[in-house]
């Protein structure tokens, strides 16, 4: 018999397991390989689409039966649905009502067959967005069922579905974002984060709803007006709804608003007569008590601490009233605590006593006044009174302010009745006795004049400290007010100190004098003035950024403005024996310095500044230079954004300098890194461009370039233009030192942007000549460098000429043979290295040389072909007149035939080389006393040469058309050269930069 029930257990385990196997397998098998996302997806598309007044588009459709077991469920990816009822071409697209990550749903289809009942047994959506809009014509985008409108038939022939019931078990939304839109009412409202657990019974009579809500943050807006924001809310409640009444209660609400507990209930009905909802709800503190009221003080300030407290404690109010097209509730709260006491444990100070009587009042409508009234509150305790009421009328509209207290503060003894959290701490008195009324309007506006304040502020050895903030702030100071109807005062500060983050200041001592006139004309600004003198004034930002102050005297006006007297106008006027900032490394210093500034407000926080700086001395130091900046007594005007200079005049090393003109957006340079603008006329008795340059160059080595000589010209380095300058210079100078050689009476025109300075056509007296001279220096790394110059120099002595570009002796050699002075123009362009030096591959160059009355110098090369020639005078031979046409390119010099006529010879000269010093040259003689015509060839380099006769290859090549056609082409070639190098200071252009 055992052996029987064992193997019927035996039989029906094997039988139960092949069909639990067998369904599995038809299960994957109709999942994977029937029910595929590829084949659902398009089906459940047009069916939605077909059925609703909207687009609604996902990546795929997946049919889940092991995710969701024991039932079979949906699985949605990517979703989006888009309104038809609104269309929407904007980037706001107010037609996309909903967007979702992923969405799962599991419905029972067998409740619905047998029962008529839909059981939602899960619904969850990851990461969706809902964006709920409704436009002044009241059409919303969530209008998307489609209405029927085929003929209704026959009543005794239709049938509709019936549903008895819905019953939704699950639904869920993690990190969901809801925004609300409705232009109708002007209410704008955005929910971030939010997350909902929600259960719901429907039925047709009565439905019951259960949720559990949480977000982290509520946005809300209405007629313009920003009402909430940073509210983080988590409300569970139960809601009941009567279908019959369309009536909807709530039962057991709890909302947390910021950590601050309140009950809720009441109802929401629908007025069909006002076309909107009836709200009437009751909220008041959960468990209130005075212990719970101290346990709102946030946890960064308070601890948790256990506390005694005896009192009564009411906190309610009310949100009643139509909500729907120009309707909104009326919304008041009510706080009260009388005969209160507390005492936390350990601690040595208490609560004695505590009252407040507060009641607020806010109608969007209008039709009731909205106001916030705290009648009293009245605290005792710890040698500490405090007495205080105010008032706020018209809260919607210019609220009024009023406050008023009388008040005895022992902070040493406040810090020993709370719990402070560690590292926060109080001490010192502070004794008030004030009256003060204002419009909110007065304050937006900057109109501080019309503030009504009476009464006096004592401090006395104040100090309020947050370690863990870091922050920390102490002063000694009395404040009176004085008159009802105008801003009066009277300030002394002995010493005062803030530290933060962000900013560090102190002042030493401080005495100001307040006075407003003329406040009964309303249509202006009342003029507030205050005088104050100051003493050791200091203020230092986290980004190295500091500011220092000695002695000193100001006074600052508000005034209206001359064009419109509605705006604000500051006037500042200061006297100081010393100031000193600094902005990252850029340090700067004044003594006798006076700043007479005022400044009109464009924007809410926009202030544009101008006026006039002046000083006795002025010291400026930069991170790009090894040389400070020095100028004596000197006046500058501030305003449109710029800094003008008036015969400025500055020392930097041994070089002086005058400006006149504007720099531009300075500030913005130094602390954005915004572009530099200036335009600027300088001149100089002495500029001394070695030390300069190696005061750009070698910007740390201070000591030793403030010392060296004044013709120290070795050890350059390339220097690199900063980013965002743009300068525009005129120049006047007398005298410039550039490595050995004096320039004098230089004029003319510089540019610096793009990381590149240009001299444009700057005329000079230098090496005992006259010159014109347009230069391109281009450098944005200091590894290499680009340079294009166009020289025209008259009557420069041949030696001289070789000393200023010494790569000229490289490229031209036979320079050396040659003594005299000569007329050259020389147009060139070349990558530069990093001791600034030409590097001569990447050279191309176009070089004419004209003079007359030379000397060819005796050397071994003119000592052979004399040899050759029978020259009569070999030491010494004057040449009448030379024209040379030079071209440099891709590595080769070409010296184009040119004539020479010495001792009894006429004869045409060229060839050419390469950089490494090999060439070929060729003389042709076309007049001598040697009855026919021949050739020199000369080749090799300057170790070997080679001497060779031979015919005369030039003999047509020096004719006037000729010579007429290589002074053209050459011509040619140096303008092409300075168009395509003066391409580099086009301010279109990107900051590019291509070197050979």
């Amino acid at each position: 018999m055992k052996n029987r029930t064992k193997k019927l257990f035996k039989i029906t385990g094997i039988t139960l397991g092949a069909l639990i196997v067998f369904l599995s397998a038809v299960i994957a098998f109709s999942i994977n390989f029937i029910f595929t996302p590829e084949k659902l997806t398009p089906i459940v598309l047009n069916v939605a689409n077909q059925n609703i007044n909207a687009k609604l588009d996902m990546n795929s459709v997946e049919l889940t039966f092991f995710s969701t077991f024991p039932r079979f469920g949906i699985k949605l990816e990517n979703g989006t649905l888009v309104s038809k009822a609104i269309r929407d071409s904007l980037w706001q697209r107010t037609d996309t009502l909903a967007s979702f990550r992923k969405a799962i749903a599991v419905i029972n289809l067998v409740d619905y067959l047998q029962q008529k009942k839909i059981s939602i047994n899960r619904l969850s959506l990851d990461s969706t967005n809902i964006y709920a809009f409704k436009g002044k014509d009241g059409i919303a985008n969530w209008n998307i069922l489609i209405a029927d409108t085929t003929n209704t038939p026959d009543t005794t022939t239709a049938t509709s579905p019936v549903i008895n019931e819905i019953d939704i078990k699950h639904v869920s939304l993690h990190h969901t974002t809801v925004t609300f839109d409705d232009r109708e009412t002007n209410v704008f409202a955005n929910l971030w984060d939010a997350n909902l657990k929600l259960k719901a019974n429907l039925k047709k009579e009565q439905s019951t709803l259960t949720l559990d809500f949480n977000n982290k943050n509520i946005l809300f807006w209405q007629n313009g007006e920003l009402l909430a924001h940073r509210i983080a809310t988590h409300l569970q409640t139960a809601i009941e709804l009567n279908r019959s009444k369309r009536a909807l209660s709530l039962h057991d609400a709890m909302m947390e608003i910021n950590g601050i507990k309140l009950d809720i209930h009441g109802s929401i009905c629908k007025d069909t007569t006002a076309q909107a909802l009836d709200i009437d709800l009751q909220y008041g503190l959960h468990a209130p008590s005075l212990e719970t009221v101290l346990h709102m003080i946030p946890e960064s300030i308070l601890k948790k601490e256990k506390v005694s407290a005896k009192g009564d404690v009411t906190v309610n109010g009310n949100l009643k009233g139509l909500y729907g097209k120009g309707k909104m509730p009326l919304a008041t709260l009510k706080i009260e605590i009388n005969d209160a006491s507390a005492q936390y444990a350990q601690l040595p100070y208490g609560i004695d006593e505590l009252k407040a009587n507060f009641f607020g009042q806010i109608d969007l409508m209008r039709q009731s006044p909205s106001y916030l009234d705290l009648k009293i509150f009245h605290f005792k305790g710890a040698h500490t009174d405090i007495l205080a009421d105010a008032k706020v009328n018209d809260l919607l509209g210019d609220p009024d302010i009023s406050f008023h207290t009388q008040s005895t503060i022992d902070l040493t003894a406040l810090a020993q009745t709370f719990p402070l959290q560690d590292g926060v701490s109080i001490e010192g008195k502070l004794d008030a006795d004030m009256n003060v009324r204002c419009r909110l309007s007065s304050i937006k506006k900057k109109d501080i004049g019309r503030i009504r304040a009476k009464g006096k502020i004592n401090m006395s050895k104040l100090a309020l400290r947050d370690k863990n903030k870091k922050f920390e702030f102490t002063s000694d100071a009395s404040l009176s007010f004085v008159g009802n109807d105008v801003l009066g005062a009277h300030i002394e500060i002995g010493n005062m100190a803030f530290h933060s983050t962000r900013l560090n200041s102190s002042i030493n001592n401080l005495s100001a004098l307040i006075k407003t006139t003329n406040p009964q004309d309303t249509t202006r600004i009342a003029l507030v003035e205050c005088k104050l003198n100051a003493n050791k004034l200091k203020a230092s930002l986290p980004d190295t950024s500091n500011l220092f102050c000695g002695k000193t005297a100001a006074t600052i006006k508000l005034q209206p403005t001359e064009n419109n007297p509605t705006r604000p106008e500051i006037g500042f006027a200061l006297e100081a024996d010393t100031l000193f900032c600094r902005l990252g490394d850029t340090k700067l210093g004044m003594d006798k310095a006076g700043i007479t500034i005022t400044a009109q407000q464009l924007k809410d926080s926009l202030w544009i500044p101008k006026g006039i700086v002046g000083f006795n001395r002025l010291f400026v130091r930069t991170p790009q230079s090894a040389l400070p900046i020095r100028m004596q007594k000197t006046a500058i005007s501030v305003g449109n954004r710029a800094i003008t200079l008036h015969n400025a005049t500055m020392k930097i090393g041994r070089s002086d300098l005058t400006a006149t003109g504007a720099i531009h957006d300075l500030y913005g340079a130094m602390r954005h890194n915004k572009k530099l603008r200036a335009t600027l006329t300088l001149s100089s008795k002495n500029l001394n461009c070695n030390q300069l340059i190696r005061s750009i160059s070698f910007p740390k080595d201070t000591a030793q370039i403030e010392t060296e000589s004044d013709t120290t010209s070795t050890a350059l380095k390339l220097f690199v233009i900063p980013r965002n300058i743009d300068f525009e210079l005129q120049t006047n100078l007398n005298r410039v030192r550039y490595g050995k050689m004096v320039f004098k009476n230089v004029h003319g025109a510089i540019d610096i942007r793009n990381q590149a300075i240009h001299l444009k056509e700057l005329s000079m007296e230098g090496m005992d000549a006259t010159m014109r001279t347009t230069l391109i220096y281009q450098a944005r790394q200091p590894e290499q460098g680009y340079a294009g110059f166009d020289f025209k120099l008259h009557n420069i002595n041949i030696g001289k000429l070789v000393d200023f570009i010494p790569s000229l002796d490289t490229i031209v050699p036979m320079l050396r043979s040659f003594q005299g002075t000569v007329d050259f123009n020389v147009s060139a362009e070349s990558g530069l290295d990093s001791c600034l030096n030409i590097k001569i591959p990447s050279l191309r160059s176009a070089i004419h040389v004209e003079g007359d009355s030379l000397v060819l110098l005796d050397g071994e090369t003119f000592a052979e072909i004399s040899k050759k020639f029978f020259f009569k005078n070999k030491e010494r031979n004057l040449i009448d007149s030379i024209s040379v046409n030079i071209s440099v390119e891709d590595g080769n010099v070409t010296v184009y035939p040119f004539v020479i006529e010495m001792d009894r010879y006429r004869a045409a000269v060229g060839g050419n080389q390469d950089l490494d010093m090999n060439f070929n040259y060729h003389i042709s003689i076309l007049k001598s006393p040697i009855p026919f015509k021949l050739g020199l060839n000369i080749s090799g380099n300057l170790d070997k040469m080679k001497f060779g006769m031979g015919k005369a290859k030039y003999k047509n090549a020096v004719t006037p058309v000729e010579i007429h056609k290589v002074d053209s082409t050459i011509v040619n070639m140096g303008e092409q050269i300075v168009r395509d190098f003066k391409k580099v200071m086009r301010r279109q252009l990107p900051q590019t930069q291509t070197t050979n």
